[in-house]
């Protein structure tokens, strides 16, 4: 349990302190150092990303209190056209749609020996096959948003960030019940502007508040809360992952309201991660997760 409203910041940790002192504990932490040695650390901008594939589709999001998400379609091409011209008058523009949960690396595979050495040591060996399947990019303007929320498998989360710096508030999951939750994974509250009148129990929540620089990795443990401003042009990417006890939590979640389709793709890392069916079984079920949470 975190008893401060401060993240904690290391440098390099090893795998068995990783596992000991944040996974095992609950604890989010942000590790520096890694990402440095990166090709991605200098090269990778969205003009890089348009290079390479101009004409690829994409889809971005935008976030509506009222409407939702709504989904538009793009090509690279366009879409780093959008961002630029928002870019250069950021206060005259209408905000971008943001590339939310897209799955680069299996798009653009020459990507991968950019994010070299990458820790794997970080992750359960089940998930080192083919790791980069698991990823998912977040590509968007300053000032983009996603609301708060946590992750709907209820698993870890470790978060690379690359390009630009992000703003997150971030709630752990003993203070989701002041939150105002709305289905199973949005809440109602904004924590940069909470209203105290109409959501009066957030008042007892407990945030924490920090920037994720570029060459930062936050690791945030299952049922965080999070959400998240982009203060510049942004490129990251993250791996959603299960320990076996984080995913037998999480189908015990089942009873408390996670959607059964949320169950189901617990089921087979479950099969995966306790059972040791090896990955290249299990992903031929589990990588229509990768669309359904895109």
């Amino acid at each position: 349990m975190i008893v401060s409203n401060e993240i904690e910041r290391r440098y390099k940790i090893g795998n068995d302190e990783f596992q000991t002192e944040y996974v095992k504990k609950g604890k989010p932490v942000i590790i520096s150092g890694v990402i440095q040695s990166w090709d991605s650390f200098d090269k990778w901008s969205i003009e890089y990303f348009k290079n390479l594939s101009p004409q690829m589709k994409i889809y971005a999001k935008k976030f509506s209190s009222t409407q939702g998400i709504q989904l538009s379609s793009v090509t690279i091409e366009e879409y780093a056209k959008i961002i630029n011209d928002f870019e250069k008058n950021p206060h005259d523009n209408e905000l971008p749609p943001y590339c939310h949960d897209l799955p680069l690396f299996s798009l653009i595979p020459a990507l991968i020996k950019d994010v070299q050495p990458f820790p794997l040591d970080y992750l359960p060996k089940w998930y080192h096959y083919k790791w980069w399947r698991y990823c998912q990019f977040f590509i968007g303007a300053s000032k983009s948003i996603t609301p708060l929320h946590f992750d709907c498998l209820l698993t870890n989360n470790i978060f690379f960030q690359i390009l630009g710096r992000k703003q997150f508030t971030i709630l752990l999951p003993e203070d989701t019940k002041y939150c105002y939750r709305k289905g199973w994974r949005w809440f109602l509250i904004d924590p940069e502007k909470p209203d105290y009148n109409k959501y009066p129990q957030y008042k007892y929540a407990r945030p924490i508040k920090f920037i994720v620089n570029p060459g930062d990795i936050l690791y945030m443990p299952p049922g965080t809360l999070h959400h998240v401003r982009s203060l510049d042009t942004s490129i990251s990417f993250n791996i959603d992952w299960h320990t076996e006890k984080s995913v037998l939590d999480a189908l015990a979640a089942s009873m408390r309201g996670m959607p059964a389709k949320n169950s189901y793709y617990n089921l087979l890392l479950l099969v995966g991660l306790v059972f040791k069916i090896p990955p290249q079984m299990v992903f031929n079920f589990y990588k229509s997760y990768l669309n359904y949470i895109s």
